[in-house]
Order: structure tokens, then C-alpha cells, then sequence
């Protein structure tokens, strides 16, 4: 007696190869996903890195415009109170080179008995890049000082 061929095996020919695709399409998918989330990861942690950069460019003319203000070893206030000077210098040092800084300062003038005291409030801003790029970065920092004693 022969045996004739199942008529539910003709059928069902191909269903491996079908699984097999769906594997492949998923893993690839996922694969895609992993690469996308880690791009996304180093472009953060770059981004973080230039903003820290930024900071302590600006915390570094925040310290230049107090020292030159309360020492008086650089024109870093003008002659008259409440008249605010602009001084620019690009940064060299390892880390921060690269960033402008900009370092606003004014001050007024207050009288307490027979002494007089200057408050400068000294602004500094730390740019790198141009605005509108990917790679652009800003931090201003502000200061009260006084030589008061």
C-alpha cells in the first residue's frame, strides 16, 4: 500500500522562511534603534561637556574682571562710576581654548562716613561656535564686589 502525500504538509511549505524574515526584519529594527539611542547619547554628553567648558571660560573673566577691579592693575572699570567697559579676550588655555569672552563691568560709587567705596558688578560671557550651529555654546555670569572692608 502506498502512501500519498499529506495534504496539510503541501500547505504549510514556506512557514520557516516567513518566521526566519520576521527574526531578521526585528533584530535589524532593533539593531537601527540601539545605534540611533547611542548617537543621541555621545551628542548629549558632548553638549554637556562644552557647557561645563563654557562655564569656567566665564567664571574665568568673572575672576580677571574682580581681580583687575579691586586691585586696580587693570583698566578693567572705566574712569567714571555707572559707565559700564567692554573687554574681549579669546582664551588659550588647555580646555578652554577656543572661547571668547566678554567681561562687562560698572560700578557706582557709596560713601559711608569718611570712606568711600566702589560695587562693581562684573558681568562675563563665554562663547564658542557661531549661533544657530549644532556646535554652539553660551554661559554669562554675573558678580557683586565691593572694596568695601
Amino acid at each position: 500500500m502506498t502512501r500519498l502525500p499529506s495534504i496539510r504538509g503541501k500547505h504549510e511549505r514556506g512557514f520557516a522562511l516567513v518566521a526566519a524574515i520576521f527574526i531578521v526584519v526585528v533584530l535589524a529594527m532593533l539593531g537601527i534603534m540601539m545605534v540611533t539611542i547611542g548617537g543621541m547619547e555621545r551628542a548629549t554628553a558632548s553638549a554637556a561637556v562644552q557647557g561645563t567648558r563654557a562655564f569656567y571660560a566665564a567664571r574665568s573673566g568673572v575672576e580677571w574682571g574682580t581681580f583687575g577691579a579691586l586691585n586696580n592693575t587693570v583698566p578693567t572699570c572705566g574712569a567714571t562710576p555707572s559707565t559700564p567697559t567692554t573687554n574681549t579676550f579669546n582664551l588659550a588655555a588647555a580646555g578652554l581654548n577656543g572661547f571668547t569672552v566678554s567681561v562687562v563691568c560698572s560700578y557706582t560709587t557709596h560713601r559711608e562716613r569718611s570712606d568711600t567705596y566702589n560695587v562693581y558688578v562684573i558681568s562675563s560671557t563665554a562663547t564658542s561656535g557661531n549661533f544657530g550651529d549644532a556646535d554652539y555654546v553660551s554661559r554669562t555670569l554675573q558678580v557683586t564686589v565691593t572694596n568695601a572692608p
